[in-house]
């Protein structure tokens, strides 16, 4: 008996012992396995998102930069000097960024090689950084024709720039589709990479289910009431930390929503509370009359909605739940019904210049695309004491794109800040310890022309003051390859 217990324990020692086994082998299969598919899920999503975000930049970039060199062909012909050098410059600064980004999707391709890719991903890289050197060294050339026809242009020598012109224009068409076609060939990797993590997780579940099956198998010698616990154990174990994980993620990200948002209302709501207590203060001393102290209030309270109304707005853009009423409506009309209302406001040494085309329909959300002209004008106005606001719209209904740009003779933008113009509480100016506002008009127009698909930009002039431009689509819904073929063509 003594004899027969032992053994019975031996074997369900042994029994316990390779199932403890099988079950370690698993789960270090599972981990290593989960480990490598989680590098190449990255490296997907780096390709998909960063990678191919960056080309089709590039690419915007380059349709911007060729409608510059447009404008000043067009402008030269309409002997609008002011408006030929500003395009000339305007196609002068996207070689500065263009070039930048080259750079950053030279970076982001560089570190891919090193990841453990297969030797056929690799390659595809290699020619994707090869095609992109090749896109440089094209923009190069264009740069340097376009220069040349500038010099013609400057030069009044009209009759010499046809056959550059006509060499230029076929370069630039030949380098955007290069561009094309180079996101295409990333979204060939991107497939490889697809179906090389789908090959592993078949492999892993594969090999995990060989192994597990054999723990089963070995499990059975321990009873069927074992098995049995065990398995609802597992199971209970697996679903009780998916769902910890689940609701530990959800509140991590409410706990970020909800410090982000203290912050921005606390931010915020301090401005126009002061004056309201002053004004009750004042009142309250005999200092001033009820009704003046009534109309303080009031403006304040109207300044305190506001407050309120570009904070909801503010938590929308961050949340990526910024609704958007779609109308088609007059940009002309209603750019020149917005510059009208401020320039009854102007002093006696400001005054505006409206350039822009009649007709222009656009389809977008009409009182948001008010709200970012109404936003930028007033960031002009703030920094401008003196001289001239110009204001410009262009579109190109080919590359269904319509651009807005306001310039003006300000003090321009400080360099430590200019690259984070568009971000939250950005009021720290060049000569003073703080300017006046909250921050977050700027951060405000970029949320609402990135949910349009449109791109905003800044910059300083090369005398003085800055430039802010924005551009959207002419309509929603366009065919891409329609598109292309027509820039083609």
């Amino acid at each position: 008996m003594t004899t027969q217990k032992t053994s019975t324990s031996f074997r369900i020692g042994v029994s316990i012992s390779m199932v403890i086994m099988m079950l370690g082998l698993a789960i270090f299969l599972n981990v290593f396995t989960t480990y490598a598919i989680s590098n190449q899920m990255k490296i997907l999503s780096d390709l998909d998102m960063p990678m191919g975000q960056e080309v089709s930049h590039l690419y915007a970039i380059q349709q911007i930069q060729d409608h510059s060199f447009e404008d000043v062909l067009i402008y030269k012909k309409l002997d609008s000097n002011i408006n030929f050098e500003l395009s000339k410059n305007q196609f002068q600064s996207q070689n500065i960024e263009f070039d930048s980004q080259v750079k950053k999707i030279k970076d982001l391709a560089s570190t891919f090689p090193n990841e453990g890719l297969s030797e056929d991903i690799t390659r595809e890289l290699n020619t994707v950084i090869s095609n992109l050197n090749e896109i440089e060294t094209i923009h190069s050339q264009n740069t340097q024709k376009a220069n040349q026809i500038f010099e013609l242009l400057n030069s009044e020598q009209m009759n010499s720039i046809d056959s550059l012109q006509s060499e230029l224009e076929t370069s630039q068409k030949q380098a955007s589709l290069k561009t094309i076609l180079l996101n295409d060939q990333l979204q060939k990797i991107t497939d490889s990479l697809e179906s090389s993590v789908t090959e592993s997780k078949q492999k892993s579940l594969a090999l995990q289910t060989v192994i597990m099956g054999s723990a089963g198998i070995i499990s059975l010698a321990l009873g069927y009431f074992l098995n049995l616990i065990n398995k609802d154990l597992i199971k209970e174990v697996i679903r009780k930390t998916k769902s910890l994980q689940k609701a530990n993620k959800k509140l991590e990200k409410m706990n970020i929503l909800k410090d982000d948002f203290i912050n921005i209302a606390s931010h915020e709501l301090k401005s126009p509370l002061h004056p309201i207590y002053g004004f009750v203060e004042l009142a309250q001393n005999g200092d001033i009359g009820k009704d003046e102290a009534l109309a303080g209030i009031s403006k304040q309270a109207h300044q305190l909605e506001e407050v309120a109304n570009r904070i909801l707005d503010i938590s929308r853009i961050d949340n990526g739940i910024l609704q958007l009423s779609y109308e088609k409506f007059n940009l002309s009309d209603l750019l020149t019904e917005i510059a009208s209302s401020y320039r009854l406001n102007l002093n006696e040494k400001m005054s505006f210049e409206l350039n822009t085309e009649k007709g222009i329909e656009v389809e977008a959300d009409r009182v948001r695309i008010g709200q970012v002209l109404r936003n930028l004008l007033n960031n002009s106005l703030k920094f401008t004491k003196y001289g001239k606001i110009i204001i410009a719209i262009q579109h190109n209904l080919q590359k269904n794109i319509v651009e807005v740009s306001i310039k003006d003779s300000g003090t321009g933008i400080h360099p430590d800040i200019l690259p984070n113009l568009f971000n939250k509480f950005v009021t720290r100016g060049p000569k003073t310890e703080s300017w006046n506002g909250n921050g977050l008009g700027l951060y405000l127009c970029k949320g609402i022309i990135n949910a349009h698909g449109g791109h905003i930009l800044a910059y300083n002039n090369n005398n003085s003051g800055a430039t802010i431009k924005f551009s959207i689509p002419i309509m929603r819904h366009i065919n891409a390859k329609e598109l292309h073929q027509k820039i083609l063509n």
